[in-house]
């Protein structure tokens, strides 16, 4: 996973929230692990029903992870949107250094799945590697420095979108945290 070098404004969480000439609203950073009553405010979860189960599972159980941030939305040509999240504070350096390589566990995720669900043709890594972009990039939270992770998604049909983070969630709330040396 590559390091997002870019000036991101969105790098102290919980993000302010902002308005955009164009009219759109960007509520800003919910700590949905803090404030799980809050989620219904989201309105980019109104859209995806696999998005607002996936920041649900993440969030309001006792996870790994946490989200940041997130946006889905109908495009010309299909749908896009990202995720971002990070571990929870207070987790071992040992688990959270290896932030850079989540997309490899997921890769081998998938991989696994290909194998449980007799794929033998790598369709879903490669469907997945063509519709997903992961980064990473440095921001704070409750002043403590840590590494963002942001997965962004773009496909041509909404059901692959859902597919999509279908298998983040169940990567993030269930095969992550059952690899060795986990917790």
């Amino acid at each position: 996973m590559e390091q997002e070098k870019r000036n991101d404004r969105f790098d102290t969480f919980p993000y302010p929230p902002e308005s955009y000439s164009d009219g759109s609203v960007n509520y800003g950073g919910i700590d949905l692990t803090r404030e799980t009553q809050r989620i219904d405010e989201i309105e980019e979860a109104k859209r995806s029903p696999n998005l607002r189960r996936l920041l649900e599972e993440v969030n309001l159980q006792d996870g790994l992870f946490m989200t940041l941030g997130c946006d889905y939305r109908q495009m010309d040509n299909g749908i896009s949107g990202y995720v971002d999240f990070a571990f929870r504070p207070g987790l071992s350096a040992s688990l959270t250094d290896d932030t850079p390589n989540l997309d490899d566990y997921f890769w081998a995720y998938l991989v696994k799945q290909e194998v449980q669900h007799h794929i033998s043709d790598g369709a879903m890594v490669s469907y997945a590697r063509s519709a997903l972009k992961w980064s990473w990039s440095e921001f704070v939270m409750d002043g403590v420095p840590g590494k963002k992770i942001t997965l962004a998604f773009c496909c041509q049909r909404a059901e692959d979108g859902e597919w999509c983070l279908d298998h983040l969630r169940h990567f993030l709330v269930t095969e992550f945290p059952s690899l060795p040396s986990r917790r």
